[in-house]
């Protein structure tokens, strides 16, 4: 049930932009901070760690337990782990307390 209002939560942000300006707010500080990204809008697993205020361990963990975004083991940058800049914005949003 967890994960279906999770899914539901990513859909209503995707509908209604809060996702969109989430994206851009993430590649904003990307660019600002000179981390690499992928061509097709990938960042690797330790400076998304950094952006979201979070050890890359945490990350890591959170990923191995399922509870962190849609990964991908393509390597790029020197990354082993990345995950893309839109679904992260989408997790952050599903994840978001409606008060």
């Amino acid at each position: 049930m967890a994960a279906r209002n999770r899914l539901l939560g990513a859909l209503c942000a995707t509908i209604d932009g809060r996702a969109d300006a989430t994206t851009e707010l993430i590649l904003a500080e990307i660019r600002r901070a000179g981390y690499w990204i992928s061509g097709d809008g990938r960042i690797g697993e330790g400076d998304l760690a950094t952006i979201l205020g979070m050890a890359a361990g945490a990350l890591a963990n959170r990923r191995r337990e399922g509870k962190a975004p849609p990964s991908y083991a393509l390597g790029g940058g020197g990354h082993r782990v990345t995950y893309r800049v839109t679904e992260v914005a989408q997790w952050l949003e599903a994840h978001r307390n409606a008060t």
